[in-house]
């Protein structure tokens, strides 16, 4: 594995941003309720984050809220339930 450099940031957070919507999206299939309250949640990291001058780890939890709330990403079929596809 190659050294990580700090050029390397915007790399990563794409990666880990990544990663977590995939973790997100397999809990979704169990739970369709589960997005809202990962969405709750990160804002409160975000808001965390910003408070303790951490822009990257900020830009993080927005990135990831965001993709919480995309319904192409998360569907939700009417009535709540969640749409298979």
């Amino acid at each position: 594995m190659p050294a990580l450099s700090a050029g390397h940031e915007e790399e990563i957070a794409e990666a880990v941003c990544e990663i977590a919507v995939l973790l997100a999206q397999a809990i979704h299939q169990i739970d369709p309720d589960a997005a809202q309250r990962m969405n709750f949640a990160a804002g409160k990291a975000f808001n965390r984050h910003l408070g303790q001058d951490q822009k990257l780890a900020a830009d993080l939890m927005y990135r990831f809220g965001r993709a919480l709330v995309d319904r192409s990403l998360f569907p939700v079929g009417e009535g709540g339930d969640e749409q298979l596809n």
